[in-house]
């Protein structure tokens, strides 16, 4: 396994960090196009879809904790049916560094122990999406 951490701040609540998270139009400015479907407890499924392509589910796992606001914690599947493989997992911590100032923390924790630099460079575009959506309100220019 290898375990990955990035980390930044971003101006903006822990709470309005934890929507951006959540929010299926939000996710979509950000998250590679993406929209996120969640019931944001442990147990349910989590889904990512996309509107363009003929595959729209484009990414999957399930929730193992949610603490609005504080934590999210999923998994990312690879294969479909009845019983797809872990790729990894995410850990999205949201903490207040000060008024109006939230330090995100991503961990990835990727069963394959292998470097991935393409991989690594898709969550850091993710989070700096992140980042710019929130303090200026619009997304990266590639970015739907």
């Amino acid at each position: 396994m290898r375990t990955q951490t990035f980390t930044l701040y971003i101006a903006a609540t822990p709470d309005r960090v934890w929507r951006a998270l959540t929010e299926p139009d939000e996710t979509r400015r950000y998250y590679l196009g993406l929209a996120v479907e969640s019931q944001w407890c442990p147990g349910a499924p989590i889904v990512f879809r996309t509107t363009q392509g003929p595959v729209p589910d484009a990414l999957h796992g399930e929730i193992l904790h949610a603490a609005p606001g504080a934590q999210l914690v999923h998994s990312l599947l690879t294969g479909v049916g009845p019983e797809p493989d872990a790729h990894c997992w995410l850990t999205w911590d949201l903490s207040a560094a000060e008024p109006g100032l939230t330090r995100v923390a991503l961990t990835c924790d990727d069963l394959d122990p292998r470097p991935d630099p393409e991989r690594d460079e898709a969550w850091a575009r993710v989070l700096s999406g992140l980042k710019t959506l929130l303090e200026t309100g619009a997304s990266l220019p590639s970015q739907p």
